[in-house]
């Protein structure tokens, strides 16, 4: 079963290099923390990142533990670790507004259709696009491929059931996770199943200071 760390942080100042720290920092505080309780591997901060490596396209992984699959997301406050048995990405937004040059780029036509549908231009309402937006992303940091990936070669779809929103991909080897979290982030993960649940655990990193 895929497992999520979570966490938000205080910035401790405006320095976009500061902040940049903390989300590093924060994101390896969740790394490590994992690591320990799903896998009883502990490592001290510099021993991790002596043992981090990073693909071709900048993926981070284990080389010594070859099945220990994660990925690390940071944005606006929040960072995020997932954990999972098979090659996994996760994503994470803070809706606000999107120029319609990313759009263009990203979405394919269904999902134009959509966006358009649900009035996603409107503020109250761009949180459709985050959500497209976030699924590509974890699908793109899932896969490990480069930036000049064609987004619309694969699509999401969106469906109610029972009052639960639910989210299918193109790819049919894909499964998705997405949530709401408590401060209004979108927060998505794409993976191999064949375990349709995901477990979330929240952990209190208020105040991590750049190393």
């Amino acid at each position: 079963m895929p497992t999520i760390y979570y966490a938000y942080y205080t910035p401790i100042s405006d320095s976009i290099s500061a902040i940049s720290s903390q989300e590093h920092n924060l994101g390896h505080t969740l790394l490590l923390q994992g690591l320990q309780d799903l896998f009883q591997l502990s490592f001290s901060p510099e021993e991790l990142e002596q043992a981090l490596k990073t693909d071709a396209n900048g993926k981070p992984y284990l080389p010594d533990h070859p099945e220990i699959c994660f990925n690390i997301t940071h944005c606006d406050q929040l960072a995020a670790c997932v954990f999972h048995d098979r090659p996994i990405g996760i994503d994470a937004e803070f809706p606000g507004y999107y120029p319609d040059v990313l759009v263009d780029r990203a979405l394919s036509e269904s999902e134009k259709d959509f966006l358009q549908s649900h009035n996603a231009d409107l503020p109250e309402n761009r949180e459709w696009f985050y959500r497209l937006w976030t699924l590509k992303e974890a699908y793109v940091k899932k896969y490990g491929i480069g930036v000049d990936t064609d987004l619309t070669d694969f699509s999401f779809t969106f469906s109610n059931v029972q009052g639960t929103l639910s989210v299918s991909c193109s790819d049919p080897a894909i499964l998705c996770y997405q949530t709401n979290l408590n401060h209004g982030h979108i927060l998505s993960v794409c993976y191999e199943g064949p375990e349709p649940s995901v477990k979330l655990v929240s952990c209190s990193q208020q105040h991590v200071p750049p190393r």
